[in-house]
């Protein structure tokens, strides 16, 4: 269902569009894709897949984040997450902030990380690659199937303690739903980087941007 509105201004008759957020009648958001999907990585089944649990893999033994500090933002609706409303804020802030890499199109100096209710995590560099880019599993579907749960937290605690030799900080920017999965993989790590939480919204960054300049520069 759309919750598309408008709002008049009776002083000036101008007519302003407000954000909209487009949700099926489930209340979950419509998915947007952008490089298409594969019907294998569609719902419950995509945790079988074989591409999955190649990232997986890959994740918890290769991959080795290049910097101490890594921003924890949520997966999106929308494929490939760079297209997403909030990256592009996200990005707006990293470069006010001169962490953006504008030649080869990526973070510097800190680590950006999707939380994903299917791959994890998913490093900021990877997110237009398939299978990152071509996947539909809401974290409601997760949440309703306890399996789901123990699976995903498992495999988020193991990813947690295979980075903590690699990361010092987290800066966790995670709506109420993910942070239900973060809270529960927290609690089964033996190691977990010191973490600052912002309020997630939707409508705004300026937590973000705030948290990152606190971080950076106790460092």
């Amino acid at each position: 269902m759309s919750t598309e509105a408008s709002t008049l201004r009776p002083t000036t008759g101008i007519i302003k569009p407000r954000f909209s957020i487009r949700k099926n009648g489930d209340g979950s958001l419509v998915p947007r894709h952008h490089s298409g999907i594969d019907p294998g990585l569609v719902g419950e089944k995509a945790f079988k897949h074989p591409a999955v649990a190649k990232w997986w893999g890959w994740l918890l033994s290769e991959y080795e984040p290049p910097y101490s500090v890594a921003l924890i933002t949520p997966c999106s609706n929308v494929k490939p997450y760079t297209k997403s409303p909030t990256s592009r804020k996200i990005r707006g802030l990293l470069r006010r902030l001169d962490l953006w890499d504008s030649e080869n199109n990526r973070p510097r100096g800190i680590v950006w990380l999707y939380f994903s209710d299917l791959l994890i995590f998913v490093p900021y560099e990877q997110a237009e690659e398939y299978p990152a880019c071509c996947y539909e599993v809401p974290p409601q579907l997760v949440l309703a199937n306890p399996g789901l749960v123990e699976l995903v937290t498992s495999k988020l605690s193991e990813a947690v303690k295979h980075l903590a030799d690699y990361l010092e900080q987290f800066v966790v920017f995670l709506p109420r739903r993910h942070l239900t999965l973060w809270e529960a993989a927290k609690k089964k790590s033996a190691r977990w980087p010191a973490e600052l939480r912002v309020k997630y919204t939707l409508f705004s960054t300026s937590g973000v941007e705030a948290a990152l300049k606190t971080v950076l520069e106790e460092r």
